[in-house]
């Protein structure tokens, strides 16, 4: 490369410059122009159209911030408002499920001492009910006993005395058969 850049120079430096070395130099010199201007206008046209797009852009972004600008805004606001408010919600279930828990556990020590007793209770009403039956089966045979007692004791004076007015009768009828009364 560094020899043919020699090369050029030595040939601007010579004087015997023929007519067809020039129109080499001017054909090339216009190639060299045109394809200057031709990458000058791709140049142009490519900003061009890098312009419209930017513009584009910049409309699309432009009426995507008159869009979403008023929610944002209302957005950041009503957040700005309820952060503090959540907080305070988060506090409060806080301490609400530390409330809750403290009073389950009371409730389940209560519970635990409310079965104790009703099972306490349980067991002297049991106690009491089966002694209360054992006072009223011992009653009963004593009820039973009783009567079997007195109709003994009414059974064998009323049989003596069936007896004796039976043996009454039949003495009355022989006496009655014997008396001179009553044959005739």
């Amino acid at each position: 490369m560094i020899h043919s850049c020699l090369r050029g120079l030595a040939f601007f430096q010579t004087t015997d410059v023929s007519v067809h070395d020039l129109h080499v130099i001017m054909w090339s010199v216009v190639v060299i122009a045109v394809a200057l201007i031709v990458a000058a206008v791709g140049m142009v046209l490519t900003s061009v159209y890098a312009a419209r797009l930017l513009h584009s852009v910049n409309c699309v972004v432009k009426e995507a911030k008159e869009h979403t600008g008023p929610l944002l805004e209302k957005t950041n606001a009503l957040v700005q408002e309820l952060a503090p408010k959540i907080h305070h919600l988060t506090e409060n279930a806080e301490q609400i499920s530390y409330t809750v828990r403290e009073k389950i556990d009371e409730i389940g020590v209560t519970v635990t001492q409310i079965n104790a007793t009703v099972q306490e209770a349980n067991g002297r009403t049991r106690r009491q009910v089966a002694h209360v039956d054992g006072i009223v089966s011992d009653a009963l045979h004593a009820a039973e006993h009783v009567s079997q007692t007195l109709q003994e004791g009414i059974r064998g004076p009323l049989r003596q005395v069936s007896g004796l007015l039976a043996g009454v009768r039949a003495g009355l009828e022989k006496l009655v058969e014997l008396s001179p009364f009553s044959r005739g």
